[in-house]
């Protein structure tokens, strides 16, 4: 149960990254190119952005379900 939390933790630390990383990427678009190619590039990045959407409610669904297994066992 710890080992599993801590690597949660740790995950989740690295998805926070990622949403600091996106609000920069997103800024840097639209300075760097123009409007036509930076929507572009943001369209892309919002298909990509839809699937990692799919991978954190499939991530919310195993931790319910290693909580019901592992955890309100023991309480």
């Amino acid at each position: 149960t710890m080992d599993y939390y801590m690597r949660l933790t740790s995950f989740y630390s690295q998805f926070r990254a990622v949403g600091v990383n996106y609000n920069q990427v997103v800024k840097i678009l639209y300075q760097k190119f123009s409007e036509k190619k930076a929507s572009a590039y943001l369209y892309k990045l919002e298909k990509q952005t839809a699937e990692f959407a799919v991978l954190s409610k499939k991530i919310i669904q195993l931790t319910e379900e290693f909580e019901e297994k592992h955890l309100k066992k023991k309480s």
